[in-house]
């Protein structure tokens, strides 16, 4: 099955969100990467695919772990406050690990094919 790359990048992160719940992020979002790569054209079969869709998924679960509140005691969540310094750094860190586990995945994904069906390259 071949997928155009916004189709393979939804379907994707669609696998991602449901593997979410049995394994860590980073296997999660590694998967991610190595799934949309694989599953685009192959004349689109880029690692950025992969980074593409790693980062999509992170962005997405950042936004969502914002809205929900942590599991702490209520009286250390009293004394936390917002801080913007923090937030920042924690979303560039965030996008810098999901595009560098994506890229990985994505490598992965487009050796593998290659190396499969060594005769359409």
């Amino acid at each position: 099955m071949e997928f155009s790359i916004s189709n393979s990048i939804i379907i994707s992160v669609i696998i991602g969100v449901m593997l979410t719940f049995l394994f860590d992020n980073v296997f999660v979002i590694t998967f991610i990467g190595f799934a949309a790569t694989y599953m685009v054209r192959k004349e689109n079969k880029s690692f950025m695919v992969g980074v593409t869709a790693a980062l999509t998924f992170a962005v997405l679960n950042f936004a969502l772990r914002i809205i929900l509140p942590p599991n702490i005691p209520s009286h250390i969540a009293e004394n936390i406050g917002f801080d913007f310094g923090s937030f920042v750094v924690g979303f560039f860190v965030t996008c810098i690990i999901a595009g560098t586990l994506g890229f990985f995945g994505g490598f992965l994904a487009e050796k593998a094919y290659k190396h499969i069906n060594p005769d359409e390259f």
